[in-house]
């Protein structure tokens, strides 16, 4: 642990991942921490809501064995025993017709794809597993790249749907080195090439891990947990941090770490500081509506499924109780269906009535046996800000942890780039910001 530099009071603005792991650093190297956290529940994105007694994630999540950070906090958290590791099962719906798409063997039969282009992906996934060096790919889309290493077909029937649905009028302009980052980190998860992936989960999914860290932080005296608390503006007088306003309250501290999207901070800002606010915008966002549906039954047996048909709005579904054995115990069924888009579409705001009624139908094409009976309890939860459009030279646009305001702070999903947004880069960001400040290297 760093030795601790002058005592400081430091607020956290914004209770998720990033600020949570930022508190617990600063509270465990004495230093007195604030959080705000505009919502009721603590963990942002990883927040959890309750299905028949058990905590279930808003959003899906799962963890991979490249997630070092995580695991080391799951570690001092002490809660290793909660932490499982699990073989899975992952498909491809292609036009009506669902592959295996686990191992190098499934993809050899996957007969969607002409035999050599098939060879030429696997050999592809092999290369980036061990690739090191990224920043060349940071300047070329994905698109050229992917079709030069995999081919014309592959890419049109694999990576194209995923780009196409994801990132609309952008998916040709995100960076080669977002994708190359994705494919590493799932390649990662195999302790053998010809093996399927595992990934992990916590018993109790991330409220394990989120209320892990509110339940340390509460017991920490010189940390304070604030929740429902709207922050309104940060002040800055000189050049350097002096409060944020928080309702009609003002609080006075010595630093600001912010963990709210750039759009989000760029609002919070000052009027002297508009040309830093203006960098932030150039970022863009786009957000995601997430449809999470608790079945009488499971639709599959596959944890991810992949979807490339015509008739299928939405390009990918999981179902999040053939990883998390727990969940299965517990005899429930959690199906997540995602749609990233941005939030002037019409489907952003559609009612959930509607999304479900239409995702019942694209269900039964993939089980005919599916009907809207089997549907327990559904949810829509909506993100405004829930993925940076990563474009090409995105390095240029990611913002310095250390902003040009003395005392302020930023951690954000842009600047875990190349790798996406992922809870173990946000506890990386988060610890190093509150390192910073407790080595007093303002």
């Amino acid at each position: 642990m760093t030795e601790p530099g002058p005592l400081r009071h430091v607020v956290v603005i914004g209770g998720g991942p990033s600020g949570l792991a930022s508190a617990y650093e600063l509270a465990r190297a004495g230093q007195r921490v604030t959080v705000l956290e505009a919502a009721r529940d603590f963990g942002g994105l990883a927040s959890s809501i309750q299905l028949e007694g058990q905590p279930v994630e808003r959003f899906y999540h799962f963890f991979c064995r490249s997630d070092h950070d995580l695991i080391q906090l799951i570690e001092e958290l002490g809660l290793s025993d909660r932490l499982h590791w699990k073989k899975t099962s992952t498909c491809f719906y292609h036009h009506g017709q669902l592959y295996s798409f686990a191992t190098p063997f499934d993809l050899a039969r996957f007969s969607a794809v002409p035999w050599l282009q098939r060879l030429r992906f696997g050999m592809h996934i092999v290369r980036s597993r061990f690739r090191l060096q990224w920043r060349w790919l940071d300047q070329i889309p994905a698109k050229p790249w992917l079709i030069e290493n995999i081919g014309e077909e592959a890419y049109n029937v694999i990576w194209h749907p995923l780009l196409r649905i994801k990132f609309g009028d952008y998916y040709d302009k995100i960076s080669a080195a977002w994708v190359y980052h994705r494919i590493w980190r799932v390649a990662r998860s195999r302790q053998r090439l010809w093996e399927r992936d595992t990934f992990g989960y916590l018993t109790q999914g991330t409220a394990t891990l989120i209320d892990g860290l509110v339940n340390r932080l509460r017991r920490q005296p010189t940390a304070e947990l604030r929740s429902c608390a709207w922050t309104g503006a940060i002040q800055v007088d000189g050049g350097r941090v002096t409060g944020v306003r928080v309702d009609d309250e003002f609080i006075a501290c010595d630093a600001v770490i912010s963990t709210v999207a750039l759009p989000g901070l760029a609002q919070l800002l000052p009027s002297q500081l508009e040309d830093y606010a203006a960098k932030l915008r150039r970022v863009s966002y786009i957000g995601i509506v997430c449809a999470l549906f608790s079945l009488k039954y499971p639709l599959s047996s596959t944890f991810w499924m992949n979807i490339n048909d015509p008739r299928i709005s939405f390009n990918g579904l999981i179902e999040l109780t053939n990883l998390n054995q727990n969940l299965r115990a517990a005899g429930l069924n959690v199906l997540y269906i995602p749609f990233y888009l941005p939030t002037s579409e019409p489907r952003y705001s559609f009612s959930d009535d509607d999304l479900a009624t239409e995702y019942a139908s694209m269900l039964r094409l993939i089980n005919p046996a599916f009907g809207l009976d089997w549907i327990k309890e559904r949810y829509v939860f909506r993100a405004s800000y829930a993925q940076p459009i990563c474009v090409t030279n995105f390095v240029d646009l990611m913002p310095e942890p250390r902003s040009p305001v003395c005392g302020l702070y930023v951690t954000d999903s842009t600047q875990f780039y190349p790798e996406d947004r992922t809870i173990g880069a946000a506890i990386r960001l988060g610890r190093k910001v509150a390192r910073m400040i407790v080595a007093g290297t303002e």
